[in-house]
């Protein structure tokens, strides 16, 4: 297979989870950033971080994901993807997604995936999922991007400028 024909995409690991989004849905990846944390918050969203003279919303997937709204406690060994908007919207632009651990870049042909069928799903797909693959043995979450984007407008936490 060319390499024009496959994909570029970042397989990020949550606990016990990965999500796999392609390459430029994500504008950067970082490892340990600084979260400040805010009073107020809904339960999925861990705190609100600097990038870039803008302060963005940190959400856990896994807490967007569920259905109580709470994720796993943060950890030392956490990283943060900078998400890009998948839609045009004026007043939002970034935010990010907190990984647990190094994310890695795939190249991915369409034979490399194996789609998952609700039957052979351990879980029952969650709102903040559009599906899952197969990627070799391991198991892979493809995010409903909009979902978690419809979470942070519903509850206003789109990012703000940093005032010096």
């Amino acid at each position: 297979m060319s390499v024009d024909s496959e994909l570029a995409c970042i397989l990020a690991p949550l606990a016990g989870d990965s999500l796999l989004l392609p390459n430029v849905a994500v504008a950067e990846v970082l490892r340990g950033q600084r979260i400040r944390a805010t009073d107020g918050l809904p339960p999925w969203c861990v705190g609100r971080m600097m990038w870039r003279g803008v302060i963005l919303p940190l959400i856990s997937f896994e807490g967007a994901s569920s259905g109580d709204g709470s994720g796993p406690p943060m950890s030392s060994g956490d990283g943060v993807l900078v998400m890009n908007r998948t839609r045009n919207i004026k007043e939002f632009g970034f935010y990010g997604i907190l990984t647990r651990g190094t994310p890695r870049l795939l190249r991915l042909a369409e034979d490399d995936l194996d789609t998952v069928g609700a039957a052979e799903q351990e879980a029952p797909r969650r709102a903040a999922e559009l599906g899952r693959v197969l990627l070799g043995e391991d198991m892979a979450i493809i995010p409903r991007l909009t979902f978690l984007e419809d979470l942070i407008l519903a509850n206003r936490l789109y990012g703000t400028v940093a005032v010096p």
